[in-house]
């Protein structure tokens, strides 16, 4: 076939609706015997059609494209081609095309606009490696469209970051409330996000993990309560102007929080210890005050603090009376015994996950 067509002299001499025409007739002649189309015809007509299309305007482009999309056996090339035009041609491949590769796919979302993405987004099957893609590039509604497709899979990594775009988006918490496969780490991390509709949703659904979740959101917060029940007897206020003053002599150490908490000066002590561990008045004051010292132990141990120093503060403040004999000496067998590069790798994490959510 590509013997029979001038190129050359179609280009000079047939006007634009007679090449526009010629492409037409092409495909229609392709579609009407592709079950009887071997490779050898199959490649003629793709280098046709290929050569064809620089010579014929888009509405031609995307009559073609309608033509081809549907179709199992199709000149590959040529679908590639017009799978990279402006959308009202790629449209059709990029929602049908079975001929484009997940290498295809992704190639396109990187390299084309939320357009391209959103015809992908609403394919009947997504792989997880062009589902990451469309989570990496894509904007809020073609997340939301991708997160509505049953046939999408997903990776660990592209839920979790999902997850993390919907804190500020209910049409995407929506979208993967109602997903069936969500699994379970998954339906947790969103009942953190989601509004009270989108956690009535997931209830309804029937998501155990969800009251699972919300009981340890209650847990936590009464937890919280209590907490500042106890730390509301006394002065943070004052005791940082205290510290503030005494740090114009001598740094924050070890030695400084031990002689505050020796002295029985609890939000003194408190105040050092966060200066000295980096970390906020706030979360200082309730690792030193909860039921359970553990947070606080390990923080201790990834700074190197001594036995010493730690039993001091157990027999601090609160603690003076929400622990008893055993359960300080519970603690301290927990710390002598912690092992301190596991110690440090926690406490490292934690601190790059709180600068994440500040970011």
């Amino acid at each position: 076939m590509s013997e029979l067509v001038d190129f050359e002299r179609v280009e000079s001499t047939h006007t634009q609706a007679e090449r526009n025409r010629l492409m037409a007739h092409v495909v229609q002649l392709y579609s009407l015997t592709t079950e009887r189309v071997n490779p050898e015809l199959l490649a003629v007509y793709d280098d046709v059609l290929v050569r064809l299309a620089d010579l014929v305007e888009e509405e031609a482009l995307a009559f073609v494209a309608n033509k081809l999309a549907p179709l199992a056996k199709a000149p590959r090339g040529m679908v590639r081609k017009l799978a990279h035009e402006p959308i009202q041609v790629a449209r059709p491949l990029l929602e049908k095309s079975p001929l484009l590769s997940d290498d295809d796919l992704t190639q396109i979302v990187e390299e084309k606009g939320f357009d391209h993405m959103d015809a992908i987004a609403g394919r009947a099957k997504l792989s997880s490696q062009v589902s990451a893609a469309l989570v990496e590039h894509g904007n809020s509604p073609v997340k939301v469209k991708l997160a509505s497709n049953e046939g999408a899979e997903f990776s660990d990594a592209s839920y979790v970051k999902l997850v993390k775009d919907s804190r500020e988006d209910e049409k995407l918490q929506n979208s993967l409330a109602d997903r069936d496969d969500l699994p379970a780490s998954v339906v947790k991390a969103l009942v953190d996000v989601a509004s009270a509709a989108v956690r009535d949703k997931l209830v309804r659904h029937g998501r155990s993990e969800v009251a699972e979740r919300l009981n340890e959101a209650a847990g936590l917060a009464a937890e919280r309560l209590s907490n500042e029940q106890w730390l509301s007897h006394y002065d943070f206020d004052l005791a940082h102007r205290t510290v503030s003053m005494a740090l114009r002599k001598q740094p924050v150490s070890e030695a400084s929080v031990f002689a505050q908490a020796r002295a029985g000066k609890f939000p003194e002590a408190v105040v050092m210890f966060a200066l000295c561990a980096g970390v906020s008045l706030e979360e200082a004051k309730h690792w030193t005050v909860r039921a359970d010292p553990k947070p606080f132990l390990i923080v201790c141990k990834a700074m190197g603090f001594s036995a010493d120093t730690v039993g001091a503060f157990l027999r601090l403040g609160p603690w003076l009376r929400r622990l008893d004999r055993d359960q300080r000496g519970a603690a301290m067998h927990a710390f002598d015994t912690m092992d301190r590069p596991m110690a440090e790798q926690i406490f490292s994490e934690w601190k790059k996950k709180q600068i994440s959510r500040a970011a």
